[in-house]
C-alpha cells in the first residue's frame, strides 16, 4: 500500500512538473508564480522583524563590549587601589623624613630614624638616604659609602623632579625583588643634593594583589609608562600578555591579546591618579563573553532560521493546499474535455473552502455544457439527416436523369452527337455517384478520397468507350464536401480527354492522390503520349473546376508515357 502511495506522489509530481514546464505553465517572470510570490511577500514582510534582530545582536555586542570593559577597568582599579595605597604611603614616609633635620644632615641620629621607618612600613626593606654623588649617606640596613651612582634608577631619579619608582630590581641586601621609590631632595637654592630611596619588597605587592584580585577573577598587573611591569598577581602570564602591547594606546578601550596557549584575552587599561603607572586587568575572552557570543549568535542565526524554515513551510503549505487542488481541477477538466459531463468531482470535499466554490463552479459549468451538448447533438443529428435526405434524393434525382439521357441518348444518329451525349450522360452520373458517397459517408461534412477515387475509377473505367484500365492507389485524405464535386468532375474530364487519344491500343492509367507540402496533389500517369497538353483550349471545364479548387493543371511527358498533375489547398479560400 505505501508503495502504490509512493508511485501515485510521483505521479502527482511528474504531472505538476509537466505542466510548469510547458509555455501555458511556465513562469514569465519572478512573481508569475503563487508559490514564489508568496515566498516574496512573506520575505518582505519579516524583513524588518529579521533586521531589528540582527541589529539588536549588533546592539548587544556593543553593550556587552562596553560591559566587558567597565568590568575590566573596575578590576583593575580595585585591583591596584592597594598597591597605590602603598606607594603612596612609600611617599609620604620620605616625605616625613625629608623634614627631620639629623635625617637631612646625615647626623648620629640617622641610622636610627631611618631603621625606625624602616620597621613601620611592612612592605619596606630599607630605606637610605643618598648623596648627590650616588653614595650611601645614611642606612637603615645598606653600608655607608654604597656607591650606587651607575645604576639604572639611580640615574633615573637624579633626573626627575618628585617621587619616582623604578622597575623590579634585585636588592643587594635582602636578595630579593625590590622596587625602588626615590624621592629627590633640592636646597633652598634649588640645586640637587640627593635623595631618601625606599625599598618596596615587590614580593610582598605581588601577594596583596593576589588578596585583592585573585587569578580566578583574572590576571591584573601594575605597570610604568614604559610598559615594565611593577606588580602582578600572576608576573609569568601578565608579562606574556602585556609584553608586547603598547598600554597607553589602550586607555579607555577594549583590548584582546593571546597568551603561550593561544588562548584569546581580553583587557582593559586606567591610569593610576600620580607615579605615571599604568594598571591592567584581563580575563579569558571566552569566560568574559559567555553568555554574549551566545545571544549574539542566536540573533543572528534565528533571522536566518526564519527565513528559512518561512520559505520551506510556504513551499510545502502550497504544494499542499493550493497546487494539489489546482493538478486535481485540471485532471478534472481533462475528463470534462473528453465529453464525460457525468463525473463529479468528489475529492473536492475535502478541498479547502475557496477551491470547494471553484470546483462547484466547474462541475455547475460541466452540467450546463452537458445540456447544451445534448442539444447541440440532437439539431445536429436532425440536421446530418436532413443533408442526408437532401444527398439520397439529388442522387436518386440525378439517377432519373442518367436513365433519360440513356433511353434518349439511344436515338441520337450523330456519332459526334452521340459522344457529347454519353459525356454528358457520364458528367450526371459522376454527380450522382458524389452524392451517393456524401449520403453514404459517416460525417456529412467530409468525404475519404480514396472511397471518392475508387468509385470514379470504376465508373468511368466502364463508361469510356476505349479499353481502358484504371488503377487508384491513393492515400486516404478527408476531403470537404465543398470539394468533392469540383474535383470529381476535374477528374471525369481529365480521364475522358486522356481516352479519348488517337492510339487504339489499350491504355493504361494510375490514379494517385498524396499531400505534399500542404497541398492536396492528384497525379494520373498514362500510358500513350498525348500530342498536345491538357491547356485552357484543349480542357476548359478541367480548368475552371481547377480553379473552382484554387489549383493548377500542369501536363508533363515521361518516359512512359504522359503525366496530369493537379495541385490545390486542403481548403478552398473564400474572397
Amino acid at each position: 500500500m505505501g508503495w502504490v502511495r509512493g508511485e501515485a506522489a510521483r505521479a502527482r509530481h511528474r504531472e505538476r512538473d509537466a505542466i510548469f514546464a510547458s509555455a501555458a505553465g511556465h513562469p514569465r517572470h519572478l512573481l508569475d508564480s503563487v508559490r514564489r510570490g508568496l515566498i516574496v511577500v512573506i520575505l518582505i514582510a519579516i524583513t524588518p522583524i529579521a533586521s531589528a534582530s540582527m541589529l539588536q545582536g549588533v546592539l548587544q555586542l556593543r553593550r556587552a563590549t562596553e560591559e566587558a570593559q567597565h568590568r575590566l577597568l573596575q578590576g583593575a582599579i580595585a585591583g591596584a587601589g592597594s598597591q597605590q595605597n602603598v606607594i603612596a604611603s612609600a611617599e609620604n614616609v620620605l616625605q616625613a623624613l625629608k623634614n627631620v633635620q639629623d635625617v637631612r644632615n646625615g647626623g648620629d641620629e640617622c641610622v636610627a630614624t631611618l631603621y625606625g621607618a624602616t620597621l613601620s612600613l611592612p612592605f619596606a626593606s630599607n630605606i637610605a638616604l643618598l648623596s648627590a654623588d650616588g653614595i650611601v649617606l645614611c642606612s637603615a640596613l645598606s653600608p655607608v659609602g654604597t656607591d650606587v651612582s651607575q645604576r639604572p634608577w639611580w640615574l633615573a631619579a637624579s633626573k626627575a623632579k618628585a617621587f619616582v619608582l623604578s622597575g623590579r630590581i634585585v636588592s643587594p641586601i635582602t636578595r630579593g625583588e625590590v622596587i625602588a621609590g626615590t624621592l629627590p631632595l633640592f636646597g633652598t637654592s634649588g640645586a640637587f643634593e640627593g635623595a631618601l630611596s625606599v625599598a618596596i619588597d615587590a614580593g610582598w605587592l605581588d601577594n596583596l594583589l593576589k588578596r585583592e584580585a585573585p587569578l580566578t577573577d583574572g590576571v591584573a598587573a601594575v605597570l610604568t609608562a614604559g610598559g615594565a611591569q611593577l606588580v602582578s598577581n600572576a608576573p609569568a602570564i601578565s608579562a606574556r600578555l602585556f609584553a608586547s602591547q603598547n598600554l597607553a594606546n589602550y586607555v579607555g578601550q577594549l583590548g584582546e591579546t593571546r597568551d603561550d596557549a593561544g588562548r584569546s584575552w581580553s583587557f582593559a587599561v586606567a591610569r593610576l591618579d600620580r607615579h605615571e603607572l599604568l594598571v591592567a586587568f584581563a580575563q579569558p575572552t571566552d569566560q568574559l563573553f559567555q553568555w554574549t557570543a551566545f545571544h549574539v549568535a542566536v540573533s543572528f542565526i534565528l533571522p536566518i532560521f526564519m527565513l528559512a524554515f518561512t520559505i520551506v513551510a510556504i513551499w510545502l503549505a502550497t504544494d499542499r493546499m493550493v497546487l494539489q487542488w489546482l493538478l486535481y481541477l485540471r485532471r478534472v477538466t481533462a475528463v470534462y474535455a473528453q465529453g464525460h459531463y457525468g463525473f463529479r468531482p468528489s475529492r473536492m470535499d475535502l478541498a479547502p473552502s475557496e477551491f470547494r466554490v471553484l470546483g462547484n463552479a466547474i462541475e455547475d459549468m460541466a452540467s450546463a455544457i452537458r445540456e447544451r451538448d445534448g442539444k447541440l447533438r440532437e439539431g445536429l443529428a436532425e440536421k446530418t439527416a436532413l443533408v442526408r435526405e437532401i444527398h439520397h434524393r439529388i442522387k436518386n434525382s440525378l439517377q432519373v436523369v442518367v436513365s433519360l439521357l440513356s433511353l434518349y441518348g439511344s436515338g441520337v444518329r450523330g456519332e459526334e452527337d452521340r459522344r457529347r451525349f454519353d459525356h454528358l450522360r457520364m458528367r450526371v452520373n459522376t454527380l450522382a455517384v458524389v452524392h451517393r458517397i456524401l449520403y453514404e459517408a459517416n460525417e456529412g461534412s467530409e468525404v475519404r478520397s480514396r472511397e471518392l477515387l475508387r468509385e470514379l475509377a470504376a465508373l468511368l473505367e466502364v463508361a469510356v468507350d476505349r479499353n481502358v484500365l484504371i488503377v487508384v492507389d491513393a492515400e486516404d485524405l478527408a476531403l470537404p464536401t465543398d470539394l468533392a464535386v469540383p474535383l470529381a468532375l476535374l477528374l471525369t474530364e481529365v480521364v475522358l480527354i486522356l481516352a479519348d487519344g488517337e492510339a487504339g491500343s489499350p491504355t493504361h492509367m494510375a490514379i494517385r492522390g498524396m499531400e505534399e507540402t500542404g497541398m492536396l496533389v492528384l497525379r494520373i500517369d498514362i500510358s500513350a503520349t498525348l500530342s498536345e497538353e491538357l491547356g485552357e483550349t484543349r480542357a476548359p471545364l478541367a480548368h475552371g473546376f481547377a480553379r473552382q479548387l484554387g489549383g493548377t493543371i500542369t501536363t508533363t511527358v515521361t518516359p512512359s508515357g504522359s503525366q496530369v498533375e493537379v495541385r490545390f489547398p486542403p481548403r478552398v479560400k473564400r474572397g
